[in-house]
């Protein structure tokens, strides 16, 4: 629980702030005996971590495409600190005009998170007055409206509900009544980076590239991102990458209904993709393979998916507050799988930062000492890949109902069930390529250890957190059932021999969740699985000097600032 003595920090600054410059006495933050307040040592959870990426390889033109994607992925990120919360902008610009070492150390960590909410700690405020809990809705709904307010709106006016539940309006409240705003009328931010976008587009040289640009742009413009998402699964031989947009549904704990804006610009390592044609070679073996009532499972998990390992040149927005993706499945669109299939990117420079600072420590913790020499790096790299190619499969309509998604189906819970479906049929999918005698037991071994440690990893964001969750909810499953045991010094050793039983179980039970769209399923399984026990709690805590995460800056971005 966050100490009230954090948030009784602000009260003091904002009283100086309105005091018309007179010196006002300000509590200090709570330290302990060595002297760290507890703002520090979160800020201190956070790894700092400069991001780099060759481009020497690129033409001069191809980086100033890359300066103008960068213009625009910052104007993404000035656009999701109006969604992430409705006070984040009001307490940082705040704490940024008071001269005191306290109220940088508070404003340091509030760039880390978007906001006063701390998504690590169950998204309690640290700062600033308010709500205690991150409200639900982020800045997507009136802060006050309930769910009961919202239902009844679209009870009481049916031709309203595609325009309240649209993935690409703001809700808000006009007399009394529910309005729904589109994207680019409540953010007119948006019609600038449409601009830069279409100045992008002049700077491709690659055919496809500049069209993909050109019909962002008008996305943006329309908040209509189908076309574009066809046109960006058709890039071919581009070196250059962007995901841009309002993308994913995370910040939208109410319904999981709106999307947050997001900005990554990459360069491909040509390379490291060239060897990942083996996953891609296998997708429909991996659905026909699926653990679960064969009449689920389809004939195809869609033609068309692409895989690509990148380096991040810049993250903005939604992949930049608090803890930093590693890989990205998109689009989300499942009429975009149906076409085309999706795109699978790696984050290479990004995977290598955290496990080289965050998975190797945890497992000299967690995992017994024989187990240590198999923690790998290509093995983790490896299973990023796996996780990515697992969203695409399964079912992305609920069984029976081809007009209804699974997303939708299973509302505020569906992102913490993606997840883990994404992660345990990965690690099932490692058990396939085995029987397929595409990997040796060696792999095998590297990669069942390399994933428990890395279970950790993402508990440590937090289990409101859908990745958390997620992780929890395997962690669970699999000492429940007897795939790890604690051992009397309190280290985890691995039982090979029914890992992969355990696995499967946990893959089918998700599978049907989804493939049956049964939103009560969802939620028993989140309670059984889902919650940290003292257990847990303790092995946290034994984990507190290993950072949680990466606090990045971007090299080539700052390079633009000089």
């Amino acid at each position: 629980m966050i100490k009230a003595s954090l948030i009784l920090v602000f009260f003091t600054i904002a009283v100086a702030l309105v005091s018309c410059g007179k010196n006002q006495p300000q509590q200090e933050p709570e330290t302990d005996m060595e002297g760290i307040s507890d703002i520090q040592k979160r800020i201190n959870s956070y790894a700092p971590t400069v991001i780099d990426a060759d481009i020497s390889h690129l033409s001069k033109r191809q980086v100033a495409l890359l300066e103008k994607l960068v213009e625009a992925g910052k104007i993404a990120d000035k656009i999701f600190w109006r969604q992430t919360s409705p006070s984040s902008i009001a307490v940082r610009d705040s704490l940024g005009k008071i001269d005191s070492p306290e109220a940088k150390q508070y404003l340091e960590y509030l760039m880390i998170n978007y906001g006063p909410y701390d998504g690590i700690y169950d998204n309690e405020r640290f700062v600033g007055s308010g709500p205690e809990k991150r409200p639900a809705g982020g800045g997507f709904y009136p802060i006050d409206m309930t769910r009961e307010e919202f239902q009844q709106a679209i009870a009481n006016d049916s031709t309203m509900k595609d325009a309240l539940e649209s993935q690409y309006t703001v809700v808000v409240r006009e007399g009394g009544k529910l309005e729904a705003i589109p994207y680019h009328i409540y953010y007119p931010d948006a019609i600038a980076l449409a601009d830069l976008l279409d100045e992008a587009a002049e700077l491709a040289d690659n055919p496809s590239l500049k069209h993909y640009l050109k019909l962002r742009a008008k996305a943006i413009r329309e908040d209509d991102y189908l076309e574009s998402d066809m046109a960006w699964m058709d890039l071919k031989d581009n070196d250059i990458d962007i995901v841009i947009g309002p993308i994913e549904n995370y910040e939208d704990g109410l319904y999981n209904y709106k999307t947050a804006y997001e900005a990554v610009v990459m360069v491909k390592d040509l390379e490291a993709t060239a060897l990942l044609e083996m996953f891609e070679n296998n997708i429909d073996e991996f659905e026909h393979r699926l653990p679960y009532d064969q009449k689920f499972i389809r004939e195809s998990a869609g033609k068309g998916n692409i895989l690509q390992v990148v380096n991040v040149i810049y993250f903005g927005g939604d992949c930049q507050r608090g803890v930093k993706t590693i890989a990205a499945s998109l689009p989300n669109d499942p009429k975009v799988h149906k076409a085309k299939g999706a795109k699978k990117s790696m984050f290479k420079n990004m995977m290598e930062a955290k496990f080289q600072k965050i998975v190797v420590p945890i497992s000299k913790v967690i995992l017994d000492p024989s187990l240590h020499q198999f923690v790998d790096r290509k093995s983790f790299t490896s299973f990023v890949t796996l996780h990515e190619v697992s969203h695409t499969l399964g079912r992305g309509y609920v069984y029976g109902n081809d007009e209804l998604t699974v997303r939708k189906a299973l509302k505020e819970k569906y992102s913490a069930i993606e997840e883990c479906k994404a992660d345990i049929v990965g690690m099932y999918n490692i058990k396939n390529m085995l029987d397929m005698k595409l990997i040796d037991d060696d792999y095998v071994k590297r990669t069942i250890v390399t994933f428990v440690a890395g279970l950790y990893r993402s508990i440590r964001f937090g289990i409101e957190e859908a990745h958390g969750r997620s992780n929890m909810i395997q962690l669970n499953y699999l000492r429940k059932n007897g795939a790890i045991a604690k051992q009397e010094n309190g280290t985890y050793m691995i039982n090979e021999d029914a890992f992969f039983d355990v696995v499967g179980g946990l893959a089918e039970m998700v599978l049907t969740i989804e493939a049956e769209g049964d939103y009560k399923a969802a939620g028993k399984l989140i309670e059984d699985y889902g919650q940290m026990d003292a257990v847990t709690e303790a092995e946290i805590e034994s984990l507190k000097d290993v950072p949680r995460d990466l606090n990045t800056t971007y090299k080539f971005a700052d390079k633009m600032r000089k």
